[in-house]
This record gives C-alpha cells, structure tokens and sequence, in this order.
C-alpha cells in the first residue's frame, strides 16, 4: 500500500512538472484543419485553413507548425513567410493588435503552399511556458516575432518594362503598319524577298529600322536580364538587384549598350560584304536575322510571362531550355541564310561558306561559348 501510494505521487509530480514544462492546450485545432485548392486564370492555390476562435480564453496564445516554404495568412493579411519547419507562439492580445482584429471573434488561419497536406500543419490554442518543447522546435523564428520578409521588386519592374515595350510597339504599328507586319512575318524567313529588289526596306539608318531596333533591343535587354537573376552567369547577378527605378537604370543602359552593338554588328557585316565583294547584301543579311531574332524575343517573351505568374522557383529551368533552343534556332538561320544566299548571289560557294563563317558562325559561337559556359 505504501509503494502504491509512493508511485501515485511520483507520477503526479511528473505530470505536474510537465504541465509546468509544456504548458495547456485548451483548443486543439488540427482535427479541424481543412485543404482547399482554388483555380485561377494563371495558377492554382493549395491551402490548408482554420477557424480561430478569438472570443474566449483571451489571455491564451495560438502555437502553430508550419512546413518549410509556405505561407501564412491571417484572414487576408500576410502574416509571414517561411523556408524551414517553423514553430511560431502569439497570443491573442498581440494577434489583434498587430493585425488589427480588434472587434472580431473569428478569423481565418491560412497556410499556402504547393502539395500541401493538412497532416503538415498544426495549430493549437493554450497557456504555453516560453522555456516549452514548442520553442526548442521553432527554426530560425524568434516566439512572438514576425519573419521579415525579403520583397523582391523584380517581376513588377519586369511586367511594368513590358507594358512599356508594348506601348512602344502600339505607337510602331500606328506609324508603321506595312513594316511591322512586313517584319514580324514568321513566312518570310523562309523565303528571299529580303534579297529581292521590290524589298521596300533597304536602309539601316531610316527612322523606321532605327525605332525597331530600338524595341528589338528593349526586349532583348529584358529578357537577358531574367536570365541573369534566374542563372546567375558568373556574379552578374548582384547587379540586378534595387528598386524598380534601378532596375529600369539597368536596363535603359543596357538597351543603350546593346544598340550600340547592333550597329557595330551592322558595320561588321558590311566591312566583309566589301572583303568578299558580295555588293550591297549587307542589309538583307543583316535584317534577316534581325527578323529571327525578334520572332524569338516574342516566343521567349510569352514563356517567361506564363512561368512567372506560375511557377517562378521553374523560371531557371525554363530560360536555360529558351537559351538552348534559342541557339539551335539561331544556327538553323544562319544555315537558310546561306541556302537564301546561293541562290540569290552570284557568288562561288565556298567564299560564300566562308563569309557566312566569318560573319556570323565564329562570333555567334564564341559569344554562346562565354554565355553558355
């Protein structure tokens, strides 16, 4: 009788020392916990929600266990984001303040995240010691204290860039219709009116070239610089960091130095149309892969656009399968541009093969080669 009593106390005082330990859980709220997924015109949501009730033990705090890369919502406000298993404690006085709940007594508890399940999520309302199991899980998340996140301005620089080349492209098509539609035709890489006669479009520097060209190199900054906060190349990426109005510095100087390029391209093609004396050749080559480029920017344009109100942790995967088509693509235009030539220029072959090597093949290469790596 005396054991049994002795056991009897000191099984109380364990249990004492853990209620002490850990605390009490007045309201457990993961039988409750609910997965919806909600469709929309880009993407789909997957959640896992909760009722919270505010309205009794309003002393008590809520701990909840989130899964590593989720978010968390309160009603419709943004309450953090996290990228590890996460244990966070708040109590409610707090919750309303800092939320600014001050008459409800119900709100909605949210965790966003692709694949989620409700087994990974756990919430629960109590009287919890701040030296508990709960706070020696919690990673990298101080209790009572909200994860500071990092916002990232880049995709609304990037959509706002784009609204501007589209503004610059409606302008294009009011004062130039006939050329734009003239250049942007995916039929005329197949053919040789580039090198005919009746081609209208035979100046580099007329207004109508110039402005495309311009458009052309907007986007083409554009998209270099997704893909060089997507992958990386080298330390290339610390520069595309700030602000949007950064980031639109960035990417006026870069448009300006590709223009620059562009016309040094122009010029290139020239200088060996005159060493191989193909004639006055140099704008048709020249416009004809500036066609392929620009119906690749818009093919690149509308993939990047798709990931980014998608997926944009698959953009990197996605720009590195762009850079690669890109590159096969541009070579096989190069190989018609050459066909196109043989036929159309009365000119030996082999010098033809080795002006289209020299003018475009060696350089393309060796600008893929530092790229690609």
């Amino acid at each position: 009788m005396y054991r049994s009593q002795k056991q009897l106390i000191l099984l109380l005082s364990l249990f004492f020392i853990q209620f002490q330990l850990i605390g009490q859980v007045v309201e457990n709220y993961d039988s409750k916990l609910s997965y919806d997924k909600k469709a929309g015109w880009f993407q789909s949501s997957e959640f896992v929600q909760v009722s919270l009730d505010l309205s009794t033990f309003t002393s008590a705090s809520f701990i909840a266990n989130v899964p590593a890369e989720s978010t968390v919502f309160m009603d419709n406000v943004l309450w953090f984001y996290t990228s590890n298993d996460t244990t966070v404690e708040i109590s409610i006085k707090d919750l309303r303040s800092k939320f600014g709940f001050i008459e409800e007594s119900k709100i909605n508890f949210s965790v966003l995240k692709k694949d989620i399940s409700t087994s990974e999520v756990s919430i629960k309302k109590g009287f919890f010691n701040k030296n508990s199991f709960f706070s020696k899980v919690s990673e990298n998340q101080p209790l009572n204290q909200f994860e500071k996140r990092k916002i990232d301005r880049f995709y609304d620089f990037f959509f706002l860039a784009l609204i501007c080349i589209l503004f610059f492209i409606s302008i294009y098509k009011v004062i130039y219709p006939l050329v734009l539609g003239y250049i942007l035709n995916p039929k005329s890489i197949f053919t040789a009116e580039d090198f005919s006669e009746s081609n209208a479009i035979q100046k580099f520097f007329s207004l109508d070239i110039i402005f495309f060209i311009i458009i052309n190199n907007l986007t083409v900054a554009l998209i270099a610089m997704v893909g060089v906060k997507e992958i990386g190349l080298g330390g290339l990426g610390d520069f595309i960091k700030g602000d949007v109005d950064e980031l639109f510095l960035y990417w006026l100087v870069i448009t300006l130095g590709l223009f620059v390029l562009t016309i040094v391209k122009f010029l290139f093609i020239k200088f060996m149309t005159l060493i191989y004396e193909l004639g006055k050749n140099e704008f048709a080559h020249f416009f004809y892969l500036l066609r392929v480029v620009s119906i690749l920017m818009i093919f690149l344009v509308i993939i990047i656009c798709v990931a980014a109100l998608n997926s944009q942790e698959i953009l990197g995967v996605v720009l590195n399968w762009s850079l690669i088509i890109f590159f096969w693509s541009y070579l096989l235009a190069v190989v018609l541009l050459m066909f196109i030539m043989m036929n159309r220029v009365s000119f030996n072959n082999y010098h033809l093969f080795a002006y289209i090597c020299t003018a475009e093949l060696v350089p393309f290469l060796i600008i893929a080669k530092v790229i690609m790596g």
